[in-house]
């Protein structure tokens, strides 16, 4: 099986570098692998003060794992399952939570949902009589950025 090449240009544009090459977990940092890939295009990338990470004695607050998670992506279905009813009470419900612009952006799929999002999701339409197999539109496995 072949490794998955790293795409720098996925990296969010805010997200904080490591340059510690010692640390104990740098070979599943995420942060340190990014650092890695950096292209020499980056002149200043943003990166963690390496004394700050020096002073949290291998217990780094900031680690952050290179194992990707399960994102939903979409949940339009659930909304088109919903009794008429019951949909205001779903919409509203959730635009309480993320806002209305989020809401929106992660109905359609234009932002994904993380797996507590996803349980919220499920959690509410259950709440209002909505059994379903599958809730959202598709899934994509993502880095946690």
């Amino acid at each position: 099986m072949e490794k998955e090449s790293f795409d720098y240009s996925k990296v969010p544009h805010n997200f904080g570098l490591c340059a510690t090459a010692d640390c104990p977990h740098a070979d599943t940092c995420l942060r340190r692998i990014t650092y890695t890939h950096t292209p020499a295009s980056v002149t200043f990338p943003p990166t963690l003060n390496p004394k700050t990470i020096e002073a949290m004695a291998g217990k780094c607050e900031y680690y952050r794992s290179n194992k990707k998670v399960h994102y939903a992506k979409g949940f339009v279905r659930t909304t088109e399952a919903l009794a008429v009813s019951a949909s205001g009470t779903f919409r509203y419900g959730l635009i309480g939570s993320w806002g209305i612009r989020r809401y929106y952006q992660k109905r359609k799929g234009e932002t994904l949902l993380s797996p507590a999002e996803q349980q919220k999701v499920i959690a509410l339409a259950k709440k209002l009589g909505l059994q379903q197999e599958e809730y959202f539109d598709s899934y994509v496995e993502e880095y946690n950025w």
